[in-house]
């Protein structure tokens, strides 16, 4: 029994013993492929050329040697191998062996178990796309807080460079392996300026005819003196000279060709309190290239789907008859027949605004992105539904701009990304302003206008509009963020982000910055392969 006792004791103390120092060796071993994980990232991220250079061994060996110091947990010593994977010198491959001692094994012949890792990392090297939604309204003039030293447009246009130099690396390494890396912006408030994109694909998609707008005319008539003073009219040798406000049809052809069009004989000129109405003074316009949407639906703010009729929402949709084609936006002509000068010199003037021309999908220089952010000037009110159609639109495979947008481009795939910027919830005003869909109180286009509805009603249309939008801007690969600047977000902003970590809020300049970066970051993330 007592040989019995020694030789169970023996063999559970070998068990034992094994146990122990397995059980350490895993340990070690855990801890060495987490060194070599970390390595590999930090050596990936150094990279800046197509090759694994002295730069990077010493950034991955000083990441492997900080989370795994030479000796940890009685390790041998062992110099990590750092070097290029085989046909991809876009990849960093770290490999490590060593030996872990033993307590009690030693005493059965085996007094070092061996570990090795592997690990790469390389960049998941696919074209990439990113639509820069921005809300260019009247409130980013002022400041987000009041310690930031810049306005917020000002913080907007440094974000967007800190989120192109984050990207910068991945732009050169995307080049240098035969692919891209651009960007669409698209400016928005009250419309969108997309009208010089929309030509050059064909201005056929350009309506060229007789559109009507809220507006007025001269008339001279034999209405009595005191009923001429009502209408703010010149009395003179028993007539009236008065404008008279309604909505009228205008020929757009010129205007949309670009010709300088001189409206003083469509609307007249002059002011009031007694300057006599004319149309003799010359009053001569162009196009700046912002649009009225093409036929819509009154679809009310329950609808769970675009209907088939509201082709200002079917985003790729190519027009085909006059009702799917864009019209000319033209504040110069639009007059309502109740405002009284709120945002104008100019007598029923209602609020209008026509922000910077929406840039199309372009690899771009830094200087030339600094060169355009600069014209970007805030004004108007806020729609979000016009920045995410048009945002969703502008890299799409399909509609007018397909042909520019390929779902691969030289055999590889195409990541597409929405970044929607704003500084306010809606701010639709139903009957003071001229937007990209009339003024909605008179041309009852997205509600029935008039005492029928009102601006509460309009929101809610609006804001399901532009949820139906985020859906399909979704559905379409997007991946889209959402940022509210100085601003909180509502259910509609919130749920608009592809998940809960991409919609978010910055408080000031440097917080916009921060977050533009942290999302440049996610663009060009590293993944390990292994």
């Amino acid at each position: 029994m007592t040989f019995l006792t020694a030789i169970f004791t023996i063999v559970l103390l070998a068990v034992v013993g094994s146990a122990v120092d397995l059980g350490r060796a895993h340990a070690t071993r855990t801890r060495l492929q987490h060194a070599c994980d970390a390595a590999s990232l930090a050596g990936r991220r150094a990279m800046t050329t197509s090759s694994v250079d002295d730069t990077v061994r010493a950034e991955a060996l000083k990441f492997f040697n900080f989370n795994f110091p030479q000796g940890a947990f009685g390790t041998s010593t062992f110099t990590p191998s750092v070097s290029s994977l085989s046909g991809s010198t876009q990849t960093v491959v770290i490999s490590a062996a060593t030996t872990s001692p033993t307590l009690m094994m030693k005493f059965f012949g085996f007094s070092a178990i061996p570990l090795s890792v592997t690990c790469n990392a390389k960049q998941d090297f696919v074209n990439t796309d990113i639509v820069l939604v921005l809300d260019t309204t009247g409130s980013m003039a002022a400041k987000a807080s009041s310690r930031d030293t810049s306005t917020k447009i000002v913080a907007l246009r440094a974000a967007v460079l800190a989120l192109y130099d984050q990207l910068a690396t991945v732009q050169t390494n995307l080049e240098a392996a035969g692919m891209r890396l651009r960007y669409g912006i698209v400016p928005y408030a009250s419309t969108v300026n997309v009208g010089a994109a929309i030509k050059a694909v064909s201005p056929n998609y350009m309506y060229q005819g007789q559109w009507a707008y809220q507006s007025r005319q001269v008339v001279t008539d034999n209405t009595g003196y005191y009923a001429c003073l009502d209408q703010y009219g010149t009395y003179n040798n028993n007539k009236c000279t008065y404008f008279k406000y309604s909505a009228r049809s205008f020929d757009t052809t010129n205007f949309v060709s670009g010709a300088n069009v001189d409206v003083a004989p469509l609307v007249g000129t002059g002011t009031y309190y007694g300057l006599t109405p004319t149309t003799q003074v010359s009053n001569k316009t162009s196009w700046k290239g912002c649009i009225e949407e093409r036929q819509t639906t009154q679809m009310p703010a329950s609808s769970t789907s675009i209907p088939t009729g509201a082709y200002d929402l079917d985003i790729d949709l190519i027009p085909a008859t006059d009702a799917q084609k864009w019209k000319p936006y033209w504040p110069e002509v639009e007059y309502t027949s109740y405002q009284d000068r709120i945002y104008s010199s100019d007598y029923m003037k209602p609020q209008y605004a026509c922000p910077t021309a929406a840039a199309p999908m372009k690899a771009w220089t830094r200087a030339n992105l600094s060169d355009y952010l600069d014209t970007l000037d805030p004004d108007g009110g806020t729609y979000h539904d016009f920045g995410m159609m048009w945002g969703a639109r502008w890299a799409s495979a399909n509609g007018i701009f397909g042909s520019a947008n390929p779902a691969t481009y030289n055999s590889m795939p195409v990541k597409k990304y929405i970044i929607f910027m704003t500084d306010g919830l809606f701010d639709t005003g139903y009957s003071t302003l001229y937007s990209g869909y009339g003024v909605e109180q008179l041309d009852a286009r997205v509600t029935p206008g008039g005492s029928s509805s009102n601006e509460a009603d309009q929101l809610a249309r609006h804001k399901q509009r532009f949820n139906l939008l985020c859906s399909k801007a979704k559905t379409m690969g997007y991946s889209v963020w959402v940022i509210g600047f100085a601003t909180t977000l509502d259910a509609s902003l919130t749920n608009c982000a592809s998940n809960a970590s991409q919609a978010s809020t910055s408080a000031n300049s440097a917080a916009l910055l921060a977050k533009f970066v942290e999302i440049g970051k996610n663009i060009g993330a590293l993944r390990l392969t292994q």
